[in-house]
């Protein structure tokens, strides 16, 4: 019903395009997500008990992504026209790069594991 709503009635009543429907139907589609998140997540507290991460925890992989999405806004407006493909590695890159690097920096425990198994991979089998 809240797709169904965003994506038709919304656009209307708004007196924008109705092609922003795709938009509000992804929006809605969000939006529910997160309702039935904190839905299940109430239902697992009562019966399991306290669920849910570190806010510190949370916190840092926010600030890693906003850093990411930084990176990656600069380099879109810096760069020229590009073919959709090379655009998207070329934006995406220094996301994936600032990302990662930036949870390392930060101390997130899966982080480092996952660079170490990368490491333990690209290590070649007579050295080990």
């Amino acid at each position: 019903v809240l797709g169904y709503a965003c994506a038709l009635p919304l656009p209307r009543a708004l007196g924008i395009a109705p092609s922003w429907g795709a938009a509000g139907l992804t929006a809605s589609a969000g939006v529910a997500g997160w309702i039935e998140m904190l839905l299940l997540r109430r239902g697992m507290n009562a019966r399991i008990g306290q669920t849910g991460l570190d806010v510190s925890y949370v916190a840092k992989l926010w600030a890693s992504a906003c850093a990411g999405a930084g990176a990656a806004w600069a380099v879109k407006l810096s760069a020229p026209p590009l073919a959709p493909v090379v655009a998207a590695v070329a934006i995406i890159g220094p996301f994936g790069l600032v990302f990662v690097v930036m949870t390392l920096a930060l101390r997130i425990p899966e982080a480092s594991s996952a660079l170490r198994r990368l490491t333990k991979l690209a290590t070649p089998a007579t050295s080990r």
